[in-house]
């Protein structure tokens, strides 16, 4: 009899190349949501690329956008072993001469008789010295070597700016006292005794914090009220004899700083006694060890406000003078030799001051307070002719400036302009084409490099706008820079060439009555506005109205009035951005003017066109609310809702393959049986 079989079905079946080929039909969706995922994820490496090289472009254009910085010299010295200088942006062109009389030097000690050793004992004792009216004492003991004293003196947390050292002379080694600064403010004494120093129970604060010397007397959390006219502070006090010193007023107004009073009290002792500042504390102290009858006292007087000064002894935490020795054997100031004695640095400027004694004198040979925008660095006397000092405008740091932020613009324009294209005869397109964030942000950057720039007018300025000197965009979008353009525009004028680069908000008035006072870099824009002001019917004025000229009538917006400043509307939109141009725009006008009559006046705010580029910059890439974060916000927000719907089918097809698996391996389990159970019908019917 045959045998009874069931083709093709058996355990041998390869389930495990069926299941993956059944499992490709059931990933078409994961796969239409993983290319949709590595599309977004290139956006994003290219929009974080685009980030990049905007903020390239940023910190270029902002090294053109003022103008008043990027004025440069070049600083040549007749003879710069004597004298060398640098300047900045305020600085002029031209020349100085400069008399050199005298260097700056910082004040030297030396302990005449030295010790044979450095490791011999200097006794115990107490050793005081002052420094920069700052007294310090050290204590040593009988085990104190001479090394161990140059250690103390420059380990001392008190040290005032000293530094001990040893000097090897004649076998013998001599304890040296070295000033920190030169100056005759710094001098160095060794005392005989301590001095007196009086020093503030308390603290002036600003807001809760120790005030400084450049803290407003008004800003202390001590004052209170308001100012009235002749408010003023005396200084009071007796000298060491306890004689009363002549007392000094110093008349308070809000521009009165804490530098003021301590000036004054330093003008009120005369050279027997010195204030400073510390920690909100003024510190005086006796110019002399020993017993003092010195103090001081410090009354406020005024009819409407409310300042509270050390008025009483308590006020102050004493030091009496006198009452600590200095008895260390062999180091009195008589047993030391003042090698070299502080002194300031003396010179002349232009001829000035005229005297033959007279002298400007600072107490460092770097001197940057003189001439105005010029650090003189001093390293040599000079004879009575001087030096000369010249200053040349240096045009090739500007161009430098302008050729980085040009390589910078086209790198940035010429990579969105690739990820935006599309190529017909390839029929490829670049990833972010369509993306109108990426489409406006490279019109916004071009605008102002081939439109008039802002506040700029045609017959009052020399320039408009950049293709003037030597800026112009080509059929690409990229910028070019003819230098020689560039070179004949400086030559025709300097000063117009900054301004088309990076006039800062400065403004000016066609109205002799309405003057233009001040704008924001931050928050006005570039640009011509009308100013309307009116005056009542008693001619006071009592109404103002800002709007750009390129508006109608209708559009005046209300200002508002202070005195006679007049500040344009200053609202803000939701972002932090103003929603008019003239916000802190300022302008004056008389207090009175015809009863009922109404002025008006144009005021143009020159914006360079760095200026205005860096302007929308900054917006393109603010942290939160830049377009371009808007735009990565937006990519990440896709990314993640793929990555959840990959996540999500990821999961699906897991279970979907452990259930075919499952139900294969059930039929495999059932054919297996059906196959055993064949064999032995088989078995059974032979």
């Amino acid at each position: 009899m045959s045998s009874i079989q069931l083709s093709g079905l058996a355990t041998g079946i390869d389930t495990a190349t069926l299941i993956e080929q059944l499992m490709l039909v059931e990933r078409q969706r994961l796969t239409m949501y993983e290319t949709r995922k590595e599309t977004c994820d290139e956006k994003k490496s290219v929009l974080t690329e685009i980030q990049s090289k905007l903020s390239s472009l940023s910190s270029a254009v902002g090294a053109l956008s003022d103008a008043n910085k990027l004025k440069a010299f070049n600083v040549s010295s007749s003879d710069e072993d004597k004298i060398t200088a640098e300047a900045t942006s305020n600085a002029f062109e031209g020349n100085h001469t400069i008399v050199v009389n005298q260097l700056a030097a910082a004040e030297r000690w030396v302990h005449t008789s030295g010790l044979e050793y450095a490791e011999d004992l200097v006794g115990e004792g107490t050793f005081i010295y002052s420094y920069n009216h700052k007294e310090t004492i050290i204590e040593t003991t009988a085990d104190t070597t001479l090394e161990e004293l140059v250690g103390l003196i420059n380990n001392d947390a008190e040290n005032p700016g000293v530094t001990a050292s040893l000097l090897h002379y004649n076998d013998a080694y001599h304890l040296v006292l070295n000033g920190n600064d030169a100056g005759t403010d710094y001098e160095l004494n060794i005392n005989s005794s301590n001095t007196e120093v009086w020093q503030m129970d308390w603290a002036f604060e600003v807001s809760g914090a120790n005030a400084t010397l450049n803290s407003n007397i008004t800003e202390l959390d001590q004052f209170s009220g308001t100012l009235g006219t002749g408010d003023m502070i005396t200084i009071t006090g007796t000298d060491k004899s306890g004689a009363a010193i002549t007392p000094v007023n110093l008349t308070v107004n809000s521009n009165t700083r804490i530098e003021n009073l301590i000036g004054e009290i330093n003008d009120a002792f005369d050279g027997i006694a010195k204030a400073v500042f510390e920690n909100g504390k003024i510190i005086l102290t006796d110019d002399t060890p020993g017993t003092s009858g010195i103090s001081i006292d410090l009354d406020f007087t005024s009819s409407t406000a409310v300042l509270t000064l050390p008025t009483e002894t308590s006020d102050w935490d004493v030091t009496e003078g006198g009452t600590t020795d200095a008895d260390l054997t062999g180091y009195t100031e008589a047993d030391f030799t003042e090698t070299q004695q502080a002194r300031d640095s003396q010179i002349k400027v232009d001829g000035f001051p005229p005297g033959e004694s007279d002298w400007i004198t600072r107490s460092s040979n770097t001197i940057d307070d003189v001439i105005s925008g010029i650090t003189l660095h001093i390293h040599n006397t000079t004879d009575a002719s001087g030096e000369e000092i010249n200053l040349t405008r240096n045009v090739e740091s500007v161009k430098e400036k302008i050729e980085k932020f040009v390589e910078a613009y086209n790198g940035a324009i010429a990579y969105i302009k690739e990820q935006t294209r599309y190529d017909r005869d390839a029929d490829e397109a670049g990833i972010l084409i369509g993306d109108y964030i990426i489409s406006n942000i490279r019109d916004q950057l071009r605008i102002p490099l081939y439109t008039q720039t802002d506040g700029f007018v045609e017959d009052i300025d020399t320039f408009l706008n950049p293709a003037h000197i030597g800026l112009e965009l080509d059929s690409d979008g990229l910028l070019s820079f003819d230098a020689d353009d560039f070179d004949e525009a400086i030559g025709k004028d300097y000063l117009g060439v900054l301004s088309i680069i990076g006039a800062d908000k400065t403004g000016s008035s066609d109205s002799a009555n309405v003057r233009f006072y001040g704008s924001s870099s931050d928050y006005t824009a570039g640009g011509s506005y009308r100013v309307r002001v009116t005056y009542d019917g008693s001619g006071n004025l009592s109404e103002a109205y800002f709007k750009l000229s390129s508006e109608s009538d209708s559009a005046y917006r209300t200002a508002t009035i202070s005195g006679n400043v007049i500040t344009g509307n200053s609202s803000f939109d939701d972002n932090g951005n103003p929603v008019y141009g003239e916000n802190s725009l300022q302008v004056t006008a008389p207090l009175t003017g015809t009863p009922g009559s109404t002025i008006y006046a144009t005021i143009r705010v020159k914006q360079g066109f760095a200026g205005a580029i860096e302007d929308s910059l900054d917006d393109i890439l603010k942290a939160t609310t830049g377009s371009l974060k808007i735009d990565i916000d937006t990519i990440d927000d896709r990314i993640e809702a793929l990555q959840d719907k990959i996540d999500h089918e990821e999961g699906r097809l897991e279970k979907k393959k452990q259930r075919l698996t499952e139900k294969f391996a059930r039929l495999e389990k059932m054919l297996t049986l059906m196959q055993s159970q064949l064999y032995a019908l088989n078995a059974y019917m032979e």
